[in-house]
């Protein structure tokens, strides 16, 4: 509910779009140690985490409009896109 985030889309349907996204989200787990060996790993170690869930839910695609990431593209086969070039794939 950061204001930075009013000039997308106001609190209301922020609120419906979380809504949404927690009832059909899925928790993943994902240990230190799965992020420990992530190969190749990120050059930001604190995204290394978002490597390990990608592996551990077997994801077909790391949306990420973090830089560290989006380098990586794809990593390990899987492409890591940007939300825009997300909503264009379909």
């Amino acid at each position: 509910m950061r204001p930075k985030f009013d000039r997308y889309q106001t609190a209301d349907v922020r609120e419906a779009f979380v809504a949404l996204v927690r009832k059909h989200a899925v928790l993943v787990p994902v240990a230190m140690t799965d992020e420990a060996t992530v190969t190749p790993p990120c050059r930001d170690p604190k995204d290394n985490q978002f490597l390990a869930l990608l592996l551990a839910c077997e994801a077909e695609v790391l949306v990420s409009s973090d830089a560290d990431l989006l380098v990586l593209h794809p990593w390990r086969e899987v492409p890591i896109v940007t939300p825009g070039d997300f909503l264009g794939m379909f």
